[in-house]
């Protein structure tokens, strides 16, 4: 489990504008918000260093918190099942498998919920673990799933980066750069979004080098 990319460090977790806010509603967004950033801020925290451990701890009490006073959200458990894969980098292989098993399940019921929250990020996310994990009967690996899961995100969110490039870089892993080169090109010339340059410049970089290593030019 030590050498999964995981796509929780590049899916855009933007501030989410509800319509019609209620009250409850303005409190879920800026408790998502809150925590949301601190989880971005905290996540190239080197892995040596002790506070990092309290951090992610701390960061799953919070967003449990929210998820279970907003049950019917599907934004709290996305955000939730990032901090597990995050603290999934860290831990030892049995430990990984438990988070990486948990964030699944999460990632389902807020599927379940609303599959277009956060720009179809969980349907992004659980793309990529079905093709980057390990096969049964270590993991779940399962390469239909993947593209089920991927093709959803592309019709939830066409335009994006992530629904994109996660798609390209599944095709790639399948043997099918050709078919992968236009959803490639699509990500790398996305829109940058100016709520967050820096993170889309990074991600734009990280596409570039990976065309270049496809050899798709």
């Amino acid at each position: 489990m030590k050498n999964l990319i995981f796509v929780v460090f590049l899916l855009l977790f933007t501030h989410q504008a509800y319509a019609n806010r209620t009250q409850d509603l303005q409190d879920l967004e800026a408790r998502v918000h809150h925590i949301e950033s601190i989880w971005l801020n905290n996540h190239q925290v080197p892995k040596d260093n002790p506070k990092r451990k309290n951090i992610f701890l701390k960061l799953t009490e919070d967003i449990t918190d929210v998820v279970l006073s907003f049950p019917k959200h599907a934004e709290p458990l996305i955000l939730k099942s990032a901090i597990l894969l995050t603290m999934a980098e860290d831990a030892s292989n049995f430990l990984s498998l438990g988070l990486v098993k948990e964030a699944k399940k999460l990632l389902l019921k807020a599927i379940d919920i609303n599959p277009e929250a956060n720009h179809g990020a969980a349907l992004v996310t659980l793309g990529v673990l079905y093709y980057k994990v390990p096969s049964w009967p270590i993991s779940f690996k399962d390469e239909d799933e993947a593209e089920f899961y991927l093709s959803k995100a592309l019709a939830v969110n066409p335009a994006g980066i992530d629904s994109n490039y996660y798609y390209a870089d599944f095709l790639i892993d399948q043997g099918k750069e050709k078919q992968a080169l236009p959803y490639l090109n699509k990500a790398i010339n996305v829109k940058i979004d100016p709520n967050h340059p820096d993170f889309m410049i990074q991600q734009r970089e990280q596409h570039k080098a990976k065309l270049a290593l496809s050899n798709l030019r």
